[in-house]
C-alpha cells in the first residue's frame, strides 16, 4: 500500500513543472490520468534537442523522465461531448493539476468553479508562470524567462561577467515538486476538514524559494548581494573554488573551527597568530591574501586526494566533477535514485534509466509500476470505467482524430 494508493489525478500539463508535479505523486502511488490533445499528444513527447532520431516515436527522453505512472488519454476539449467527458472524468478524480494558459478551461465551461460544482472537495492545483493573479497572470513562462525575471540569473556567474543562467532547469523542477508537496499537504488537510482546496502555484514564487536566504538579505537590506561566483553566501574567505594539481576543488569553510581545520591540515596553523587574520572581521577584509596562501599550498596534490584529507579533518570540500562522473559514483555508492526499465525487448524504455525522488522510504516508497505510454493509448480503458458506453467512446475517439 503506496501512500497515495486509491488517490486519482486528473494531469493537464505539458512540458517540465507541470508533469513533473504528477509524477512525484504516481510514484507514491496515485492514479494519474493523463489528458493529451487528439492526435500526437503533448509536444514534449518529441522533443528532439538536435537528435532528429530522438523523440521520432513520441518518447522522447524529456517526456519518458517523468511519464511513469500515468494512463493516457486524448480528449478534444473544444467539442461539447469532449467537455462533458472531461467533467465526468473531472468530478471522479480527488485532485486536478494544470498549467494552461489562465483562463483557457474557464472559457470552455470547464474550470475551477464548475468543477467544483460537481465536487466540492477537489484539490485543484494551478501551475503558472507568474501566477493566477496580478498584472502577469496572463504572460507565458519557461525556466530560462523566470530565471531572468526573479534575478536568479543575475545572481549567477563570476563578478564582471554577464549573467548566467543555471544550466539545469531547476525552476521547473522546484516548481514541480513544490506543486506534488502542496498537493500531499491539501489531501491531508481534506481528510481532516472534508473541504477541497485550490492552489495557486507560481514558477516565480518557487524560484524565489530556491533563492531563500538571499531573497531575506534582499528585502530586509534592499540590495542584493553582490555576485560572487564560486564563493559562498556564507562570506566566509576561503568558501570557494580552488586549482589542484590536477582539477578544481570546492571547498566550504564556514565556520571558524573548520577553518582552524583546514589550516592546520595545510600547515598554515600559524596564520591564525597573524595580526591579519586574527578576527573573521580581518580575516574577510584580508580574504584575497589569506585564499592565496590556501591556493598555494593546494596545488601540491590531487583534488581526490584533497578531498578525502580534507573531510576526514572536518572540512567539507568536493573535486568537482562531471555530471557523468556524478551519477557513476552514486551507483557504485548503491545510492542511485534511477529506475531501469526492464519491460523485455518489446518494450521502447527497455534499458532506458529516469530519476525517481529525492528520498526513500524503509517501506512502500516511491517506485515505478507502468512505463511511460503513448497518447491516447489509455482512453477506451478509463471512460469504460466512468460508464461510458461503446458507443459513447467511440464518438470521443471520432472527434479526436479530427
Amino acid at each position: 500500500m503506496l501512500p497515495l494508493s486509491g488517490v486519482r489525478i486528473l494531469d493537464l500539463t505539458t512540458v517540465l513543472a507541470g508533469p513533473f508535479c504528477s509524477y512525484q505523486l504516481g510514484l507514491l502511488g496515485a492514479d494519474v490520468i493523463k489528458v493529451e490533445r487528439p492526435g500526437r499528444g503533448e509536444t514534449l513527447r518529441y522533443r528532439s534537442n538536435g537528435n532528429p532520431k530522438m523523440g521520432a516515436d513520441g518518447m522522447s527522453l524529456a517526456f519518458v523522465t517523468q511519464s511513469s505512472n500515468k494512463r493516457c488519454i486524448t480528449l478534444n476539449l473544444d467539442t461539447v461531448s469532449g467537455q462533458r467527458a472531461f467533467l465526468k472524468l473531472a468530478s471522479s478524480c480527488d485532485v486536478v493539476v494544470e498549467n494552461l494558459r489562465s483562463g483557457a478551461l474557464e472559457r470552455r465551461g470547464i474550470g475551477y468553479e464548475t468543477v467544483k460544482a460537481l465536487r466540492p472537495d477537489v484539490i485543484w492545483c494551478a501551475i503558472s508562470a507568474y501566477g493566477r493573479t496580478g498584472p502577469k497572470c496572463d504572460h507565458p513562462g519557461y525556466d530560462s524567462v523566470v530565471q531572468a525575471w526573479t534575478g536568479m540569473m543575475e545572481q549567477n556567474g563570476p563578478p564582471g561577467s554577464d549573467p548566467l543562467r543555471i544550466g539545469a532547469p531547476v525552476v521547473d523542477y522546484a516548481t514541480g515538486v513544490s506543486g506534488a508537496f502542496a498537493v500531499a499537504a491539501a489531501l491531508l488537510q481534506r481528510h481532516k476538514t472534508g473541504g477541497g482546496q485550490y492552489i495557486d502555484l507560481s514558477m516565480v514564487d518557487a524560484s524565489l524559494m530556491l533563492m531563500a536566504s538571499v531573497a531575506t538579505e534582499t528585502v530586509n537590506a534592499g540590495v542584493a548581494p553582490p555576485r560572487a561566483g564560486n564563493r559562498a553566501n556564507s562570506g566566509n574567505p576561503c568558501s570557494t573554488t580552488y586549482h589542484t594539481a590536477d582539477g578544481l576543488l570546492s571547498v566550504a569553510v564556514n565556520e571558524q573551527h573548520q577553518l582552524r581545520n583546514l589550516l592546520g591540515l595545510l600547515g598554515l596553523e600559524g596564520l591564525l597568530n597573524d595580526p591579519r587574520f586574527i578576527t573573521p572581521t580581518l580575516q574577510s577584509s584580508n580574504g584575497v591574501v589569506l585564499r592565496s596562501h590556501v591556493q598555494e599550498v593546494l596545488l601540491k596534490r590531487s583534488a581526490h586526494q584533497w578531498e578525502h584529507a580534507l573531510n576526514a579533518a572536518g572540512v567539507p570540500a568536493a573535486r568537482v566533477r562531471t555530471l557523468v562522473e556524478a551519477l557513476q559514483e552514486r551507483e557504485e555508492q548503491g545510492r542511485s535514485i534511477f529506475h531501469r526499465f526492464c519491460g523485455g525487448e518489446e518494450s521502447p524504455q527497455t534499458g532506458l534509466q529516469v530519476p525517481l525522488a529525492a528520498f526513500r522510504f524503509a517501506e512502500n516508497g516511491p517506485c515505478i509500476r507502468t512505463g511511460p505510454r503513448s497518447a491516447g493509448s489509455d482512453t477506451a480503458d478509463v471512460f469504460r470505467e466512468l460508464g461510458f458506453s461503446s458507443a459513447e467512446i467511440a464518438q470521443l475517439e471520432l472527434e479526436g482524430t479530427n
